[in-house]
């Protein structure tokens, strides 16, 4: 097991442990959002045939009309209907958005370039062949991929599938994560506070955090610090692909969740990250499934989640995507300096096409007000000093917040 170890370096031993999710074949009505697993290709060409993108007449164009023409119309062609006669020379077809170009037209006018009276229209402004068709294919050819393994199943990429008339799709299954919150001073919310107790606070926030993150969530009561029940409550969780725990990773007396996951026969890959806030931290492995320890503070459990159990459950879920770092000016300043790197929730501000961050109420790691309105972590390297306003670090987003800027 190593210890003390960069978040760098806990990526890399993580990583190299997930596996995606299994695969599972989906309708649309359940496909939002979730991780496509196979290329999709098209069935169909869309268009499925040459279509007019706009009201008005279809005809056959020569590169020779200069002049106004008189046309005789034939035929009316709405959208969802197909053409029943080919426009001879000298006829058109009165032709509304999206309705096929009938055969012997080569081109749309405009209705605003016309002047209809019965049967007789006459074509102001005549355009070129070609003009004012969507061809056949000119989106999608049939057989061409439209959506790649990693894809996710947004609402456009859900109505593109309708629109192709893919009815079901091969997409990762949901990761199935576990709960449980440790410590003899917690007390569930609807209860009278007793005297030293506090709210199970992390339980809500980390559920609200995986359900968002597309997971399927198993909640396990919580445990006080006793050894028996919290190895107890961590086997009824082992049906899950990760678990997810909060307090018990600190070297107290009372900090026992390492021990447990011994005792239940993990493997620990790594304890404590050489980070602020959140140091105690502590992975381990059994049977392919990772036990995420956290700490037991609720804003330093939120963080360590945001930079790695979130990307792990990317992984897990069959996404392609990394994570995104970008400079930001910092909009105000942190007073204080230390060995360790440090990692200050802030408020992302959008100034002159530059993001800025704006330092959020106070960082300690056990604060979980700052985190609301925080969509920022801002990295600060081990023996930077303190941070000045107006200088400009590395910053990641934070999905704890979610919100336009």
């Amino acid at each position: 097991m190593e210890t003390m170890i960069s978040l760098e370096r806990a990526w890399e031993i993580v990583s190299a442990k997930i596996s995606p999710a299994g695969t599972e074949k989906v309708g649309l009505n359940e496909a939002y959002y979730r991780i496509l697993a196979e290329s999709v290709t098209s069935p169909i060409a869309m268009p499925p045939f040459d279509r007019s993108p706009l009201d008005g007449y279809a005809y056959a164009a020569s590169p020779t009309d200069l002049t106004a023409l008189a046309l005789r119309q034939v035929s009316e062609i709405p959208a969802g209907t197909y053409p029943d006669r080919e426009i001879a020379h000298g006829e058109c077809a009165k032709i509304f958005t999206g309705a096929p170009i009938p055969a012997g037209a080569n081109c749309v006018v405009r209705i605003e370039d016309t002047e209809a009276h019965e049967d007789q229209v006459l074509i102001q402004r005549p355009v070129l062949p070609g003009a004012n068709i969507v061809r056949q294919g000119e989106e999608i050819q049939k057989g061409e991929i439209v959506l790649t393994p990693g894809s996710v199943l947004t609402p456009s990429a859900v109505g593109l599938l309708a629109a192709l008339g893919v009815e079901r799709v091969s997409v990762y299954r949901k990761p199935r994560i576990g709960i449980l919150s440790t410590g003899s001073e917690l007390m569930e919310v609807g209860k009278p506070l007793l005297p030293g107790k506090i709210y199970n606070s992390n339980t809500h926030t980390l559920q609200g955090l995986l359900l968002e993150a597309g997971c399927e969530v198993k909640v396990a009561s919580f445990v006080p610090d006793r050894l028996p029940e919290t190895m107890d409550t961590l086997r009824s969780l082992q049906d899950m692909d990760a678990v997810v725990t909060t307090g018990g990773a600190s070297v107290g007396d009372y900090d026992l969740i390492r021990e447990a996951l011994v005792g239940i026969g993990c493997e620990l890959l790594f304890w404590k990250l050489s980070l602020k806030p959140g140091t105690p931290v502590a992975v381990g492995v059994k049977e392919n499934k990772l036990y995420f320890a956290l700490s037991g503070n609720p804003a330093a459990a939120m963080i360590t989640y945001e930079l790695l159990v979130r990307p792990s459950l990317k992984k897990m879920a069959g996404r392609r995507d990394e994570v995104e770092v970008f400079p930001v000016r910092m909009a105000g300043s942190f007073s204080k300096s230390g060995k360790q790197r440090r990692f200050l929730r802030a408020r992302a501000i959008l100034r002159d096409g530059e993001i800025w961050a704006d330092p959020n109420y106070a960082q300690g790691s056990g604060i979980l007000r700052s985190m609301i309105g925080s969509d920022l972590l801002i990295d600060v390297p081990g023996g930077h000093g303190p941070v000045q306003a107006g200088e400009i670090l590395s910053a990641r987003w934070s999905h704890s917040e979610v919100r336009d800027i």
